[in-house]
């Protein structure tokens, strides 16, 4: 009986520190982990900052005030569209299929390709033979990016700025989860009738000079999974009971050891 106790308390005792290790190991290992912190590399004490005007595309919502520099502001009211009597719904001027918008008196306007400072020369231009001295503002009205994957708000969000960087587009969507990859960041955007991809890595300072750190209306961000989440979502059932059973028999034989350590020392 006496040895069995033995054994009992030194079977006890190794499961204990086998358990302690375990634990010590996933906590060293979350604190040594660098994956989850952004900003590590490339950093500069100095990076110029460029900013990139917003392309205007089909499909663009604009919202386009024309005014007279002039006390006589009834010549420009024309040009304005009333809140709730925009085209489709919008309270804007839509760029069609065919990369235009349609104002009253001047008709088509080519806008699609063009930032907002081009489109507001052409515009003036076009507006001066009917307003005094025009001045002519534009915005987007529907700043929309889709942010997909493994955010913690997932969904279109819309924004009432015309400067969207990634960072933006990320906080907005509640930061990445723990699965998601900070390395292995996809900006989906469509350029000249063609579909471009690009990668973003959030742990390196060279996304600030990345082509997408500013981002275009409708431009789609995917966040891809670790392997960690994508294993998970692969498990094997029969495995996974396996290892189930197994915990479950060092919980009873703990219990029991523990049982026995009790015994031996009364």
């Amino acid at each position: 009986m006496r040895n069995i106790i033995v054994a009992a308390n030194i079977f006890g005792k190794c499961v204990i520190m086998v358990c302690l290790l375990a634990v010590t190991g996933c906590s060293s290992s979350k604190k040594i982990n660098q994956d989850f912190l952004y900003f590590q590399k490339s950093l500069d004490s100095i990076q110029n900052i460029q900013r990139v005007s917003p392309v205007i595309k089909v499909d663009d919502v604009l919202g386009i005030q024309v005014f007279s520099k002039s006390m006589n502001q009834d010549q420009a009211s024309i040009f304005n569209i009333p809140a709730g009597d925009a085209n489709n719904g919008n309270q804007g001027y839509v760029v069609g299929s065919n990369g235009n918008i349609d104002m009253a008196v001047i008709g088509a306007v080519k806008a699609a390709g063009l930032t907002k400072e081009q489109l507001q020369t052409i515009l003036r231009e076009k507006i001066s033979s009917y307003v005094k001295d025009p001045s002519v503002l534009i915005r987007f009205s529907d700043f929309k990016i889709n942010v997909l994957g493994e955010v913690k708000m997932p969904g279109s969000h819309v924004f009432n700025k015309d400067r969207v960087t990634i960072i933006d587009a990320i906080s907005s969507a509640g930061d990445l989860t723990d699965f998601g990859k900070r390395d292995d960041i996809i900006v989906i955007r469509e350029e000249s009738n063609q579909r471009k991809y690009y990668n973003i890595d959030l742990r390196s300072g060279t996304l600030f000079q990345s082509p997408v750190y500013q981002l275009q209306p409708n431009d789609i961000v995917y966040v891809n999974a670790t392997e960690r989440k994508l294993k998970s979502l692969n498990v094997n059932p029969e495995g996974q009971r396996g290892w189930q059973l197994f915990f479950g028999i060092v919980s009873v034989v703990s219990t029991i050891a523990a049982l026995a350590i009790t015994i031996s020392k009364n």
